[in-house]
């Protein structure tokens, strides 16, 4: 007898991952490819067709009936038209995708906000299982939060709920000749972080960072600051150390108004430094948050970790789509 089996699939700004799960959501096999923004449309949809074949494959051999898919990507999505409106890769704007995987793998389709379904798979699935009141915070390409309020996800009033890279902390940079914005994004980002350790390494601060890849910004990931730290290049760990705290400062406004039970950290670089993330961010909220409140919540990393988001896009097109048309 066939068992249940949904695919979640998280595109990001640099790498899109696809995840088959069964029907309690273990992972039984994932695919990953770059996303490659600069080869355009045509390579993503051949990546993507690719990955999910292989998928399909393993569930027809496993035995496993797939039932739903779910999708999470950074941008606004729009479900009526099963694309985004905005994207953080141009070509994704309006894409297909939910007619495209829907047509590919001849199952129902859900869109989504990959933060929002990070925090729905913590929620539902990992760290913040049974709580009323979370914050998860995804450190990665960018910087983006979500929220579950009353013990559901909140979106907004047009899906965008939890944009927290786009928080000012230094509103009056530009006015006074800064180049930076002065928002999250510009202080914690992937490429943020990349372009000051490359800065570093130019400047002889960074011995093993500059032997290793360099100072070209784009080569600079996550796992490679990470080296960095642990091969000795004090002033990358010094920086990120320093950002971080700062971040954790920004979110102790979120957590004194919002009064969570838990802050979730998740995301690419959550994932290559947890302990350094947990240790700083964790102190610039309890430095700064009422006493009251803080003693109420808690800071954890990622239960889920590379697989948040997939898990949780396809939580939600089992709740969505094949557990609400079971009750109709």
């Amino acid at each position: 007898m066939a068992k249940f089996a949904t695919i979640g699939v998280d595109i990001g700004g640099t790498k899109t991952r696809l995840a088959l799960f069964d029907e309690k959501f273990r992972v039984i096999q994932d695919a990953k490819f770059k996303t490659r923004a600069t080869e355009g449309e045509k390579r993503f949809r051949k990546d993507l067709q690719n990955s999910l074949t292989e998928l399909l494959t393993r569930a027809d051999k496993t035995n496993l009936k797939l039932l739903a898919l779910g999708i999470g990507a950074a941008g606004t999505p729009d479900p009526q038209r099963g694309a985004f409106k905005t994207s953080s890769v141009p070509f994704r704007k309006d894409f297909p995708l939910v007619s495209l995987l829907n047509k590919s793998s001849g199952v129902p389709v859900c869109l989504g906000n990959d933060v929002h379904m990070g925090i729905y798979g913590e929620h539902q699935l990992g760290a913040a299982v049974g709580l009323q009141h979370v914050i998860g915070v995804f450190f990665g390409t960018g910087l983006g939060a979500g929220l579950i309020l009353h013990g559901k996800l909140y979106g907004g009033a047009n899906g965008t709920a939890g944009d927290i890279g786009h928080y000012l902390i230094a509103p009056m940079g530009p006015l006074a000749g800064s180049e930076a914005e002065g928002t999250l994004n510009d202080l914690m980002s992937r490429g943020a972080l990349a372009g000051k350790a490359a800065m570093l390494a130019t400047r002889g601060l960074a011995p093993y960072l500059l032997k290793k890849v360099g100072t070209e910004i784009m080569a600079i990931r996550s796992g490679e600051l990470s080296e960095s730290i642990v091969n000795g290049d004090k002033e990358v760990e010094r920086m990120i150390r320093s950002r971080a705290r700062m971040t954790g400062i920004a979110l102790s406004n979120f957590v004194d108004l919002l009064n969570p039970e838990m802050v979730v950290l998740g995301g690419g670089l959550v994932e290559a430094m947890p302990a350094l993330f947990l240790k700083e961010v964790e102190a610039g909220i309890r430095e700064h948050t009422v006493l009251k409140i803080q003693r109420a919540c808690r800071v954890v990393v990622s239960k889920l970790k590379k697989y948040a988001v997939a898990a949780g896009a396809a939580k939600m097109a089992w709740d969505t789509l094949v557990r609400s048309a079971s009750q109709s």
